[in-house]
């Protein structure tokens, strides 16, 4: 033996080189098969990717097609027996504006189309036969035939666009009366479907149409040229005779991205030939003893050691005189963070945190799950489970121990998420209750008792459920079990519930149903909670804005009764004052009526401008005009000339003269005049005004802003009292402190807002911003 071990062992010593080649062709190969591996899992992974991606497609056009479904046989369901539809644009309308896909709606009575919405885009279609036209004649043949709705697609409409176009055949009393039309436009068709998002995503799709018994098909979106559809992934979507094929553009560049594992793998095989190369050189004495080790391997011993410690659970050999260990395998060990040599100078009952455990165990035989104690970091457990058997031709056991810690953690996680789910459902008082569609059962939670205020030994069938419904909602109820039995979803929606003192109790349901593996209807569940408590403080809500409604009226009626008479009476005493001002009078009594005459000169300005407020304040019908705001610009400056003239001014205006604005032109000009007579009237006495008029855009928001070099104001000192009525912040004798509350009373009548910046001394700039 020894002679035929020594033959390889020189043969490799003296061809070191030899072997160090073959060595790293060999890796070389290994790691080659190990990226190739990766390769065909990422163009598998790819593939996947490819696939959900189509699911996602499909299901998007499959709801579209429900969805132009439900709108077509919504349309159809206008028409009576006599064939003659009603409140055709009026239902049309609705469904286009809740489905946003769906561009138009047709009703065709024998084949010509008669009725379309909306009528102004699709008027030229008017009286075209599709039964005779040649682009449609043979897809609505065969929806005839069918007697069920087809999708032709993509098509050219008369009136313009391409479109998918849906037919619903109509017949009545069994006799074909014509088409149930809905039209949507292929681009959106096709967004609505996700090509445009995943397109983004580095996908490229085609789309072709099938041609109705035969072969030929047409692509009619997609890169014609740019791969070979035999690569592809691929759906059908069979009720538009359309195959849609999706290419990850990834897979073009799966190669180049293992490139660098190739060299990589290059590097490691050259190492590791070079490493074995100079391995093989090593002393003839160490080529001795690796070939003692290597025919050691062989030894059935050695393949027991190997399996005994690779294997995936704890394999333990003990005494079964005194439970001393003999020995165990690595995976053993490793959970007890102990050595060989640690473990064997304790004893297997050690281990156990209960110990009675393990005498069961062998008493009663089978398996069994227990704690272990992690010896060697802390105290904490290991949940395992165990089974034995005892060796006949030795006093010993053998005992395979499976460590199911985490499944047992997992099992008690859910076991505590349940008692969390349930306390949760408790204290928001949920209901919640099933049906089995099996066995005709209901079943009811506590919480469903309580809101229904009904004892839990009530029967509960379906005759009992619909007696507790009010009769207003029970419709509402079935159109909902329907939809549910039918496999579609349904809304949330409130419902009144009879309690047995006679009220309503208000709950607001949530439904959904369950199926079983095989695809049927399993049960149908939901929720139900008691929202009384909202309703009725929505209802004292309501109470409360009605009452401040109806006392803001009243306000505003004294207000205006006050206005008035009060204007009538100052009138009269200024004509008064005027009157006895032209009679003879001493000098003392003609400086008493020139004081009656000013007070009521003011008395009945006050009352002018306040009048003006609440005008302002209260016209809810206030004109609005897309106005040109250079025009107003430049009137409101030649009634301001002699001022500006007079104060030396200078304006400077960067307004583009096309600028316009959605604005009442009586208010527009009061408040620019305001602003603009301000920044003349205080004006700084050292230096002439200099008035900047500029256009703005500030988030969304059309700006005009006014920057002047006045006086300024103090905002810190006066800022909460700058646009209050009659405040004023100078000595001017002109000042009343009424127009800037009068523009901003105006601006915020009609959405807009004023902001203002100023700095005492240098100037002021206020933002007028319009909707």
């Amino acid at each position: 033996m020894g002679t035929k071990s020594n033959f390889p062992t020189s043969w490799l010593t003296i061809r070191p080189k030899i072997i160090g080649v073959a060595v790293f062709l060999a890796t070389l190969l290994l790691f080659s098969l190990i990226i190739y591996q990766e390769y065909s899992l990422s163009k598998d992974d790819e593939k996947q990717k490819e696939t959900e991606v189509l699911a996602v497609i499909e299901q998007n056009i499959e709801q579209s097609l429900k969805n132009s479904y439900m709108a077509a046989l919504t349309i159809a369901l206008t028409i009576d027996d006599e064939g003659k539809p009603h409140n055709f644009e009026q239902i049309a309308g609705t469904i286009l504006s809740k489905n946003p896909t769906i561009g138009s709606v047709q009703l065709v009575p024998n084949g010509i189309i008669s009725y379309v919405y909306p009528y102004k885009s699709n008027q030229k279609a008017l009286e075209l036969d599709i039964l005779k036209d040649s682009y449609s004649k043979e897809e609505a043949n065969e929806a005839i035939m069918d007697r069920n709705m087809r999708f032709a697609g993509p098509i050219k409409l008369k009136q313009g666009g391409e479109v998918v176009v849906g037919r619903l055949p109509i017949f009545i009393q069994n006799k074909f009366w014509g088409f149930s039309v809905v039209i949507m436009d292929m681009k959106d068709f096709l967004a609505n479907a996700g090509i445009d998002q995943f397109t983004e995503m580095g996908f490229k799709f085609k789309w072709s149409k099938h041609k109705t018994n035969s072969s030929q098909e047409t692509f009619f979106y997609g890169e014609t040229n740019s791969y070979d559809v035999k690569q592809a992934s691929k759906v059908y979507i069979k009720d538009g005779n359309w195959s849609i094929y999706i290419y990850s553009t990834n897979k073009e560049h799966l190669l180049l991205s293992l490139l660098p594992l190739l060299i990589v793998a290059l590097l490691i095989s050259i190492l590791i030939g070079f490493f074995t190369c100079n391995f093989l050189q090593q002393p003839l004495r160490l080529q001795r003893e690796l070939e003692a080790q290597a025919v050691q391997l062989f030894n059935s011993e050695q393949k027991f050691e190997t399996i005994f410690n690779l294997a995936p659970i704890g394999i333990v050999h003990v005494s079964a005189e005194n439970f001393k260990f003999i020995t165990a395998n690595e995976y053993f060990l490793n959970k007890l963070g102990l050595s060989l040599e640690e473990l064997k100078k304790i004893t297997f009952d050690a281990v156990w945190r209960e110990p009675e455990d393990l005498t069961k165990l062998l008493e009663r035989g089978g398996r069994v799950e227990t704690d272990f104690i992690h010896t060697k970091e802390d105290d904490t457990s290991l949940r395992v489970k165990i089974t034995w058997l005892k060796n006949k031709n030795k006093p010993n056991y053998i005992f395979t121990v499976d460590d199911i810690t985490e499944r047992y953690k997992t099992q008690s996680d859910l076991a505590e998420l349940k008692s969390r789910m349930e306390m949760a459902a408790q204290i928001a008082q949920l209901g919640y209750w099933e049906w089995n569609a099996d066995t005709n059962e209901i079943l009811w939670t506590d919480a469903m008792y309580e809101i229904c205020k009904v004892s839990k030994d009530t029967k509960l069938t379906a005759e009992f459920v619909f007696s507790r419904i009010h009769p207003s909602d029970v419709g509402r109820y079935i159109e909902c079990s329907k939809l549910l039995l039918n496999g579609k979803d349904c809304k949330p929606y409130e419902i009144r519930i009879l309690a047995p003192d006679g009220t309503y109790i208000y709950v607001l349901g949530h439904f959904e149903s369950e199926k079983n593996s095989e695809g049927r209807l399993a049960k149908i569940k939901g929720t139900l909670i008691d929202i009384s408590g909202e309703k009725r403080i929505k209802e004292e809500l309501n109470q409360s804005y009605d009452m401040v409604l109806n006392q803001n009226q009243r306000l505003i009626n004294f207000s205006y009764i006050v206005s008035h008479n009060l204007r009538s009476h100052a009138s009269n005493i200024q004509s008064l004052a005027h009157l006895l001002f032209e009679m003879d009078h001493t000098q003392e009594q003609k400086e008493m009526f020139n004081m009656l005459d000013s007070v009521s000169k003011a008395l009945d300005e006050t009352l002018f401008d306040l009048n003006d407020v609440i005008n302002i304040q209260n016209n809810v019908q206030i004109s609005i005009e897309n106005i040109l705001v250079k025009n107003y610009i430049e009137r409101v400056l030649k009634s301001l000339q002699i001022e500006i003239f007079q104060k030396n001014a200078q304006i400077h205006i960067n307004v583009p003269a096309e600028t316009k604005i959605n604005f009442n032109p009586a208010y527009f000009e009061s408040i620019l005049f305001n602003f603009m007579s301000n920044s003349l009237k205080y004006c700084h006495p050292e230096r002439s005004p200099i008035i900047h008029l500029d256009y703005l855009v500030l988030k969304d928001r059309f700006v005009l802003q006014i920057k002047d070099n006045g006086i300024g104001i103090d905002l810190e000192k006066n800022g909460d009292k700058l646009f209050g009525m009659y405040k004023t912040f100078s000595k001017n004798a002109d000042s009343k402190g009424l127009g800037l509350f009068i523009s901003k009373s105006q601006m915020e009548a009609l959405g807009g807002e004023i902001t203002v910046e100023s700095e005492l001394g240098k100037g002021s700039i206020f933002n007028l911003c319009f909707n």
